[in-house]
């Protein structure tokens, strides 16, 4: 990871200069990308969360999430403060915004890895998964090719819609009721999501008047919050504007090929813009990587994608969430974060996309997370942290310099080279004593990064190794499907004139209103 230290060490001017000379945007893309990609062992990996030892089961079976390194001995848990002390060490007392990270990158980021982190709800499922471990737009499509047939609509390549004061958005999930009468799912839906894990657990605590708003679209979390729905519909829009697009270029083509056409235009207009926007706002440097064509070709790391723990619980962000979004009139409180789509359609998403990519997001780290994601609502119930902090500890995780070290990152020596936060090493000390104690996801966000970092070094290296050959080795990018042929001319000029979430937003948007959707402050 040479290459990527040498460019954030260069003056912004003269970073952006390369980056608009072509062969070496195209020269340093595919550096930085392999770099990244090796800097751990490639998969197949020998763990997984099926046994403590390899096997043919946990080598093979993709419902058992992966795992990077070996779990620690039970013994090795011994003696480490309690989950209810490492929880607090994330509660939020005074609140730090990022430096440049808007609320909308925070949404994006749930909505992008909502689709295949996705930890299994069933009793006894513990270490397994229900991902398709692709990313695949599973947020509109569903997970299963009979829960996509659910919300296609059959006709034209579209997915079911309905217009709402003009603008289009997914369908109601369930049947007009009376008020305060049960929820009923739509018979069209039926088998769609869990009803029980849905009504009970998401919508458990929601405010009753909302419930009947819930938009049906591919996954049991896309209403939870105002960022999930927001994306859910812009990509249902820009699905069914695309595929008008195709059937208008191919008159002969049935339902079927404008659909399936239309879908893959869509998953590959999402995996170059979670490189070229999603990753690079995220890298240490402001380069404007690109996803250059067939780079997985030949490597050791384009292997099958199999989803890792660590990935999972590196991905709890939760320190992005603000304590509110906007100002005056405008402010959106936390309350009216979740399950609030009376909220989305009364704004629309323009209003709301601008105002998310105005307000800053929180800044990564520990003592920054909301105290409602910290502490508990109900003493018999775990917080959202408290169940982080037991998923790592049922997971047995290796230690934080463990990891730096199969990361091809020196060791921390001391908790000054950790952190230069006073109090925050006098926590760590009283804690774990020392720092070859310290657990991977507390030092991860404890690690110090500089302004114009969105993360610590180690936190960056596991998020690009894991995003780039997650998203590279995309069978849609494979170097014979990935051409005109695939997409048709049609879908072809669709995925090479969209180089932004801007446009994408741009185009499925009133055309009256004016919005403004970016990552960056």
């Amino acid at each position: 990871m040479l290459l990527p230290r040498l460019l954030s060490s260069q003056t912004p001017r003269l970073v952006s200069v390369v980056g608009r000379i072509p062969p070496l945007r195209t020269w340093i893309s595919r550096r930085v990308i392999n770099g990244y990609c090796s800097a751990t062992l490639p998969r197949p990996r020998a763990f997984s969360m099926a046994a403590d030892y390899t096997s043919w089961r946990g080598l093979t079976d993709r419902r058992f999430t992966g795992r990077h390194l070996a779990p620690v001995p039970a013994s090795g848990q011994e003696g480490l403060p309690s989950e209810a002390e490492v929880a607090a060490l994330f509660r939020r007392d005074v609140e730090v915004r990022s430096t440049d990270t808007s609320v909308l990158f925070a949404f994006f980021a749930q909505w992008f890895t909502d689709s295949f982190l996705r930890t299994s709800h069933e009793e006894g499922g513990f270490g397994q998964n229900t991902s398709n471990h692709e990313i695949d737009l599973c947020q509109i499509y569903g997970l299963t090719e009979d829960r996509t047939a659910m919300l296609r609509s059959h006709v034209g390549g579209r997915l079911r819609t309905q217009r709402i004061a003009g603008d289009e958005y997914p369908d109601y999930l369930f049947q007009p009721r009376p008020p305060g009468g049960p929820l009923v799912v739509k018979a069209t839906y039926a088998g769609l999501h869990d009803e029980r894990f849905l009504t009970m657990v998401i919508l458990g605590d929601a405010p009753d008047e909302r419930k009947d708003f819930i938009f049906a679209v591919g996954l049991e979390h896309g209403n939870s919050t105002i960022g999930n729905t927001v994306m859910n519909v812009v990509f249902v829009r820009e699905h069914n504007r695309v595929a008008g697009t195709l059937q208008e270029a191919n008159p002969g083509w049935d339902d079927e090929r404008i659909f399936q056409t239309a879908r893959n235009v869509l998953i590959v207009m999402l995996l170059n813009l979670v490189v070229q926007e999603y990753i690079m706002h995220i890298a240490p440097i402001e380069f404007p990587l690109q996803n250059v064509p067939f780079v997985a070709d030949g490597a050791p790391w384009n292997r099958s994608n199999w989803i890792a723990i660590e990935f999972n619980l590196l991905y709890r962000w939760h320190s992005l969430v603000p304590d509110a979004i906007g100002e005056g009139a405008n402010r959106i409180e936390p309350q009216d974060f979740r399950n609030n789509n009376p909220l989305v359609i009364s704004k629309g998403i323009e209003a709301l996309i601008s105002q998310f990519s105005a307000a800053k997001a929180g800044r990564i780290g520990l003592a920054n997370t909301p105290r409602f994601l910290v502490d508990r609502h109900d003493p018999a119930q775990p917080s959202v942290e408290e169940r982080t902090v037991r998923l790592m500890r049922e997971a047995r995780l290796a230690t934080y310099n463990e990891y730096r070290t199969a990361f091809g990152l020196r060791p921390r020596r001391s908790f000054e080279e950790l952190t230069g936060d006073a109090t925050l090493r006098q926590r760590l000390t009283e804690l774990y004593g020392s720092i070859e104690r310290l657990e991977w996801y507390v030092g991860i966000f404890a690690e110090d990064y500089g302004r114009d970092s969105m993360m610590g070094g180690l936190l960056t290296a596991m998020v690009a190794y894991d995003a780039f050959t997650q998203a590279l080795t995309n069978p849609l990018l494979a170097r014979n499907v990935y051409n005109e042929a695939t997409f048709s001319p049609a879908g072809w000029k669709e995925i090479k004139a969209t180089r932004s979430l801007q446009q994408i937003v741009a185009r499925n948007s009133n055309p009256t209103r004016e919005v403004h959707a970016s990552f960056k402050v």
